[in-house]
């Protein structure tokens, strides 16, 4: 039997008690910087996180990442419970109830959440931009929020800001990772800024008299087409789920 619902209207730590004896997959659908997280939780225990199908191996990302569902409030989610996990990848285990009891009550106004990982923090020189139609702002991080909004209307980066708020280059980092786990900020393109098309000039004539620069004649490249996003993270989740087995 599966459990469907919304962070909305449902807190994640009301969901940790109604499935804390549960074995399944728990997922999120597109909560997490439009990516979809499943969990694979074995009688309420959480053995495995997966981002897009990609395994998180690391127990402080994956509280980082509750943390984001948490205070951003919404996200649709989706429990399949299972009898048993066939195969069961054990990246860690940890009481799911216990882990976002602790991330709630770790929750502070204007800074809020666990340490993130370094590695998962922007470059201080990346610039952001606000992101069209963000959806509604956390009442943890209004505060923060305030703060930060008008000077991303054209783009900033950590090292721009940080001196501007007052605030160290590695919290100003962590600022702009939580609002950019909400898709209330996007990273500035350095693309949107160039020419769609490059100028390449053509050999000049080797012919008698020689040539001059308007002989030059420019050669426009077309656009190169993006290439289409790959499925195969999304088959891996659902692959997984089909070999756990186990009946519902």
């Amino acid at each position: 039997m599966a459990l469907f619902g919304d962070l909305k209207h449902q807190t994640l730590a009301d969901l940790a008690k109604v499935i804390h004896i549960h074995t399944g997959t728990l997922l999120f659908h597109s909560a997490y910087q439009g990516k979809t997280v499943e969990l694979v939780l074995n009688r309420g225990h959480l053995h495995a996180m997966y981002l897009d199908g990609f395994p998180i191996q690391d127990l402080t990302q994956a509280r980082a990442i509750l943390h984001q569902l948490h205070v951003q409030g919404h996200g649709a989610f989706e429990l399949h419970r299972q009898t048993l996990l066939v195969g069961d990848v054990r990246l860690y285990d940890q009481p799911f109830a216990d882990l976002v009891y602790d991330i709630v009550e770790s929750t502070l106004p204007g800074m809020p959440g666990p340490v993130v990982p370094a590695d998962q923090l922007p470059h201080p020189d990346t610039r952001f931009t606000l992101t069209p139609q963000s959806p509604p702002v956390p009442a943890s991080l209004v505060q923060l929020w305030a703060r930060v909004q008008p000077h991303l209307a054209q783009g900033s980066s950590a090292a721009e800001l940080a001196p501007r708020l007052d605030l160290s280059p590695h919290d100003m980092q962590t600022a702009l990772y939580r609002l950019r786990a909400l898709d209330l900020i996007t990273p500035q393109r350095a693309a949107v800024s160039r020419p769609a098309s490059v100028a390449h000039h053509a050999p000049m004539p080797q012919g008698p008299g020689g040539s001059t620069v308007d002989d030059i004649t420019p050669v426009t490249l077309p656009p190169t087409s993006p290439a289409p996003r790959l499925l195969v993270q999304r088959l891996l989740g659902a692959l997984r789920r089909f070999t756990q087995g186990g009946a519902a």
